[in-house]
């Protein structure tokens, strides 16, 4: 199966959605940012491979979404 990466990072102060060709949103938090990148998943056709941003700037391994 097909699958696409999502990134949820921090970038001037706010949250987006990143991935290939894929800039999305503009979010106050991370929460906020991953609930939304989470929906897009849920009505992907592919599999999605999620990746955060943690505090110190650094994206954590990648979680596998149905």
């Amino acid at each position: 199966m097909a699958e696409v990466h999502y990134g949820v990072v921090e970038r001037d102060g706010v949250w987006i959605i990143i991935g290939d060709g894929l800039r999305y949103g503009s979010f106050d938090s991370r929460d906020a940012a991953e609930r939304a990148a989470r929906g897009l998943a849920e009505s992907s056709a592919l599999g999605v491979q999620l990746h955060l941003q943690d505090d110190t700037g650094q994206l954590l391994p990648p979680e596998k979404l149905d």
